[in-house]
Protein backbone atom coordinates (compact mmCIF):
# COMPACT_ATOMS: atom_id res chain seq x y z
CA UNK A 1 0.00 0.00 0.00
CA UNK A 2 2.74 2.38 0.71
CA UNK A 3 4.73 1.68 -2.60
CA UNK A 4 1.16 2.09 -4.36
CA UNK A 5 0.54 5.35 -2.43
CA UNK A 6 4.13 6.63 -3.67
CA UNK A 7 3.56 6.03 -6.89
CA UNK A 8 0.63 7.84 -6.97
CA UNK A 9 2.27 10.61 -5.44
CA UNK A 10 5.09 10.27 -8.43
CA UNK A 11 2.69 10.51 -10.88
CA UNK A 12 0.71 13.15 -9.58
CA UNK A 13 3.91 15.43 -9.65
CA UNK A 14 5.30 14.06 -12.83
CA UNK A 15 1.60 15.27 -14.51
CA UNK A 16 1.48 18.58 -12.86
CA UNK A 17 1.25 21.60 -14.84
CA UNK A 18 4.25 24.02 -15.65
CA UNK A 19 4.26 26.32 -12.94
CA UNK A 20 2.73 29.83 -13.70
CA UNK A 21 4.28 32.65 -12.07
CA UNK A 22 0.39 34.35 -11.76
CA UNK A 23 -0.12 33.72 -8.09
CA UNK A 24 3.32 35.15 -7.18
CA UNK A 25 3.15 38.70 -9.38
CA UNK A 26 -0.42 39.05 -7.43
CA UNK A 27 0.85 38.58 -4.18
CA UNK A 28 4.05 40.77 -4.96
CA UNK A 29 1.28 43.22 -6.37
CA UNK A 30 -0.48 43.04 -3.39
CA UNK A 31 2.58 42.75 -0.53
CA UNK A 32 2.63 46.57 0.26
CA UNK A 33 -1.03 46.28 1.88
CA UNK A 34 -0.07 42.95 3.60
CA UNK A 35 1.51 44.65 6.81
CA UNK A 36 4.75 42.42 6.17
CA UNK A 37 7.44 42.66 3.50
CA UNK A 38 8.19 38.87 3.20
CA UNK A 39 5.37 37.11 0.58
CA UNK A 40 5.41 33.91 2.64
CA UNK A 41 3.76 36.01 5.45
CA UNK A 42 1.52 37.64 3.98
CA UNK A 43 0.30 34.92 2.09
CA UNK A 44 -0.09 32.86 5.72
CA UNK A 45 -1.26 35.76 7.88
CA UNK A 46 -3.42 37.64 5.72
CA UNK A 47 -4.37 36.73 2.17
CA UNK A 48 -4.66 33.08 3.28
CA UNK A 49 -5.36 34.13 7.18
CA UNK A 50 -8.84 31.83 6.99
CA UNK A 51 -6.75 28.50 5.63
CA UNK A 52 -4.10 29.26 8.47
CA UNK A 53 -6.34 30.10 11.48
CA UNK A 54 -7.83 26.63 10.27
CA UNK A 55 -4.52 24.94 10.18
CA UNK A 56 -3.95 25.92 13.52
CA UNK A 57 -7.43 24.63 14.87
CA UNK A 58 -6.38 21.26 13.37
CA UNK A 59 -3.14 20.85 15.43
CA UNK A 60 -4.99 21.86 18.80
CA UNK A 61 -7.44 18.72 17.28
CA UNK A 62 -4.63 16.95 16.96
CA UNK A 63 -3.72 17.39 20.79
CA UNK A 64 -7.37 16.36 21.74
CA UNK A 65 -7.05 13.22 20.68
CA UNK A 66 -4.24 12.29 21.67
CA UNK A 67 -5.26 13.22 25.21
CA UNK A 68 -9.02 11.12 24.43
CA UNK A 69 -7.76 8.07 22.70
CA UNK A 70 -3.86 7.83 22.86
CA UNK A 71 -2.21 4.65 24.83
CA UNK A 72 0.15 6.02 26.61
CA UNK A 73 4.10 5.48 26.08
CA UNK A 74 6.95 5.28 28.48
CA UNK A 75 10.02 7.10 28.71
CA UNK A 76 12.68 7.74 31.42
CA UNK A 77 13.15 11.06 32.40
CA UNK A 78 16.65 11.83 33.47
CA UNK A 79 15.69 12.48 36.69
CA UNK A 80 19.44 12.96 38.66
CA UNK A 81 20.99 16.04 39.77
CA UNK A 82 24.16 16.42 37.41
CA UNK A 83 26.18 20.07 37.09
CA UNK A 84 27.20 19.14 33.50
CA UNK A 85 22.82 18.36 32.25
CA UNK A 86 22.34 21.88 35.04
CA UNK A 87 25.08 24.14 32.70
CA UNK A 88 24.01 22.54 29.17
CA UNK A 89 20.34 23.84 29.59
CA UNK A 90 21.12 27.24 31.16
CA UNK A 91 23.03 27.78 28.35
CA UNK A 92 20.94 25.94 25.65
CA UNK A 93 17.75 27.26 26.86
CA UNK A 94 18.51 30.83 26.73
CA UNK A 95 19.82 30.60 23.37
CA UNK A 96 16.60 28.57 21.95
CA UNK A 97 14.44 31.41 23.61
CA UNK A 98 16.04 34.26 22.07
CA UNK A 99 16.19 31.96 18.45
CA UNK A 100 12.36 31.79 18.70
CA UNK A 101 11.72 35.26 18.80
CA UNK A 102 14.59 36.32 16.18
CA UNK A 103 12.73 33.46 13.78
CA UNK A 104 9.07 35.07 14.80
CA UNK A 105 10.22 38.64 14.04
CA UNK A 106 12.07 37.76 11.05
CA UNK A 107 9.16 36.57 9.83
CA UNK A 108 7.79 40.10 8.72
CA UNK A 109 10.49 40.18 5.80
CA UNK A 110 11.82 37.01 5.45
CA UNK A 111 11.67 33.40 6.07
CA UNK A 112 11.04 32.42 9.59
CA UNK A 113 7.62 32.92 11.46
CA UNK A 114 5.50 31.71 14.14
CA UNK A 115 5.31 27.73 13.44
CA UNK A 116 9.12 27.79 12.52
CA UNK A 117 9.68 29.76 15.87
CA UNK A 118 6.88 27.06 17.72
CA UNK A 119 9.00 24.32 16.32
CA UNK A 120 12.00 25.41 18.16
CA UNK A 121 10.69 26.61 21.38
CA UNK A 122 9.12 23.45 21.91
CA UNK A 123 11.84 21.73 21.56
CA UNK A 124 13.67 23.51 24.37
CA UNK A 125 10.15 22.61 26.41
CA UNK A 126 10.81 18.74 25.65
CA UNK A 127 14.27 19.48 26.78
CA UNK A 128 13.54 20.74 30.08
CA UNK A 129 10.68 18.00 30.22
CA UNK A 130 13.39 15.28 29.95
CA UNK A 131 15.93 16.67 32.24
CA UNK A 132 13.80 18.28 35.11
CA UNK A 133 10.47 16.15 34.86
CA UNK A 134 9.17 18.20 38.13
CA UNK A 135 9.52 21.37 36.57
CA UNK A 136 6.18 21.66 35.13
CA UNK A 137 3.92 19.58 37.89
CA UNK A 138 2.87 22.66 40.09
CA UNK A 139 1.14 24.08 36.29
CA UNK A 140 -2.89 22.74 36.16
CA UNK A 141 -4.26 21.03 33.00
CA UNK A 142 -6.88 23.55 32.99
CA UNK A 143 -3.59 26.65 32.69
CA UNK A 144 -2.28 24.18 29.68
CA UNK A 145 -5.37 24.10 27.62
CA UNK A 146 -6.05 27.49 27.89
CA UNK A 147 -2.65 28.66 26.82
CA UNK A 148 -2.99 25.44 24.09
CA UNK A 149 -6.13 27.03 22.90
CA UNK A 150 -4.92 30.64 23.44
CA UNK A 151 -3.72 31.58 20.00
CA UNK A 152 -6.70 29.95 18.11
CA UNK A 153 -8.97 32.05 20.25
CA UNK A 154 -7.21 34.94 19.65
CA UNK A 155 -7.22 34.46 15.83
CA UNK A 156 -10.74 34.13 15.92
CA UNK A 157 -10.97 37.19 18.16
CA UNK A 158 -9.73 39.28 15.49
CA UNK A 159 -11.09 37.85 12.48
CA UNK A 160 -14.46 38.60 14.66
CA UNK A 161 -13.71 41.88 15.17
CA UNK A 162 -12.69 43.30 11.32
CA UNK A 163 -16.36 41.90 10.50
CA UNK A 164 -17.33 45.49 12.17
CA UNK A 165 -15.42 47.15 9.10
CA UNK A 166 -15.10 44.66 6.06
CA UNK A 167 -14.52 40.95 5.58
CA UNK A 168 -13.32 37.88 8.38
CA UNK A 169 -10.12 38.36 9.29
CA UNK A 170 -9.72 41.19 6.12
CA UNK A 171 -7.24 43.99 8.45
CA UNK A 172 -7.55 47.39 8.25
CA UNK A 173 -3.92 48.43 6.55
CA UNK A 174 -2.98 50.93 9.30
CA UNK A 175 -2.85 48.01 11.38
CA UNK A 176 -2.45 44.92 9.80
CA UNK A 177 1.85 44.78 10.50
CA UNK A 178 0.65 45.10 14.51
CA UNK A 179 -2.14 42.49 14.50
CA UNK A 180 -0.05 40.22 12.30
CA UNK A 181 3.10 40.55 14.38
CA UNK A 182 -0.12 39.85 17.81
CA UNK A 183 -1.25 37.17 16.25
CA UNK A 184 1.93 35.34 15.40
CA UNK A 185 3.39 36.11 18.86
CA UNK A 186 0.19 34.49 20.38
CA UNK A 187 0.72 31.12 17.70
CA UNK A 188 3.95 30.78 18.31
CA UNK A 189 3.62 29.92 22.44
CA UNK A 190 0.36 27.97 22.24
CA UNK A 191 2.25 26.19 19.07
CA UNK A 192 5.27 25.40 21.03
CA UNK A 193 2.72 24.16 23.97
CA UNK A 194 1.17 21.95 21.38
CA UNK A 195 3.67 20.37 20.15
CA UNK A 196 5.49 19.80 22.99
CA UNK A 197 2.27 18.29 24.77
CA UNK A 198 2.36 15.73 21.41
CA UNK A 199 5.73 14.42 23.31
CA UNK A 200 5.41 15.04 26.92
CA UNK A 201 0.93 15.28 27.66
CA UNK A 202 1.25 10.75 28.16
CA UNK A 203 3.66 11.01 30.80
CA UNK A 204 1.96 13.40 33.13
CA UNK A 205 0.57 10.40 34.94
CA UNK A 206 4.48 8.86 35.65
CA UNK A 207 4.98 12.30 37.99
Amino acid sequence: MAALFLGMLFFMVATMPPFSPKLDTLVQADLAMSGVSHDVTAVLLNFRALDTLLEVGVVLLALMGIQVVSPHFRYKPYTEANTITDIYIAILLPVIILSALYLLLAGSYKSGGAFVASALLAGGIIILKLTKPKLFVSLEKLHLRFLSALGLLFFVGIGVLTLIEGLFLQYPLSYASTLILMIETLLMFSLAIILASFFINAVQDLE
